[in-house]
């Protein structure tokens, strides 16, 4: 009986074992290794650089801007010295992205590449929205809006209502650092 009880836990405690070092690739760790990599353009933004059009905006919309509290982007240009590393790191994000957790809320496809926009969450408590875009001349960019019970229909509102127009002092700001780098 003893013998069968200690089988039965090395078979148990093996499990756990294995269950626990099974390590699937996240979109964080894949963040955090690729801002080590000097070839990477990444940038963490707070949500308070995200201005509205207009200030006389539904308190909905209001209401969902309180629900993003932070952005990050990450980018990888493509040039005559990188694109082994592009079309690796391109599968890369493509194979976390295939895991089902994300879940698919919009795919287009352009002449040069694609965007996807996958989620984190339940369909009505989004946590984190990515968005992952390639073009195969220019290179990559994935966006991950970090949020606490998000809501897709209101985020596309909110992204309708977004000032895009260059004329936002922090997109100016960013825009400064972005042309400094590379």
């Amino acid at each position: 009986m003893k013998t069968l009880l200690k089988a039965s836990m090395v078979v148990f405690v093996s499990a756990i074992i294995t269950v626990a070092c099974e390590t699937k690739p996240s979109l964080q760790k894949y963040y955090v290794d690729s801002k080590e990599n000097n070839a990477f353009i990444s940038i963490d933004l707070p949500a308070n650089i995200i201005e509205l059009k207009d200030e006389n905006v539904s308190e909905e919309v209001k209401n969902t801007l309180k629900t993003i509290k932070k952005v990050n982007f990450l980018a990888l240009q493509i040039d005559e010295d990188n694109k082994e590393l592009f079309a690796a790191e391109k599968e890369k994000v493509a194979e976390i992205l295939k895991n089902p957790d994300y879940k698919e809320l919009m795919r287009m496809k352009t002449p040069g590449g694609n965007v996807t926009v996958t989620y984190l969450g339940d369909e009505d408590a989004i946590d984190e929205v990515i968005v992952f875009g390639f073009d195969s001349k220019r290179g990559f960019a994935l966006v991950r809006v970090l949020g606490e019970n998000m809501n897709p229909s209101e985020i596309l509102s909110l992204a309708q209502e977004i000032k895009l127009d260059g004329n936002s002092e922090q997109l100016k700001q960013l825009g400064g650092l972005l042309s400094n780098i590379k």
